[in-house]
């Protein structure tokens, strides 16, 4: 961020207002508290991206894709839908909002 100031102003055109554009978000969030680095240095958590990208390889790549496998959007869609409630241990809350949605009790 130190350096933001000088890099905005060698660049030009669409370059220029995209690294306008994310500075301020960064400050706005700044501004509002939002990010908190001294709380998650002192907790000891990641900083980076590592473990989100770990776990789309680990959930997505592993479980979605590879040989014999082959899916179309809207179904690979439902599918990770699907291994999310798995892994959150939600499939019977999930289940069951599903019965209670399609299944109408009968009148008559």
């Amino acid at each position: 961020m130190r350096n933001m100031g000088e890099f905005i102003s060698e660049a030009t055109g669409e370059r220029c207002k995209i690294m306008v554009r994310e500075r301020n978000y960064i400050l706005k969030a700044y501004r509002r508290r939002l990010l908190k680095y001294n709380e998650v240095v002192a907790r000891k958590l990641p900083l980076g991206s590592g473990a989100v990208e770990s776990l789309i390889r680990q959930v997505v790549n592993l479980r979605m894709k590879g040989n014999s496998k082959f899916w179309l959007q809207n179904n690979a869609e439902i599918m990770l839908h699907l291994r999310c409630q798995w892994i959150a241990k939600s499939w019977d809350n999930f289940c069951d909002s599903i019965f209670k949605f399609f299944i109408k009790p009968q009148t008559g």
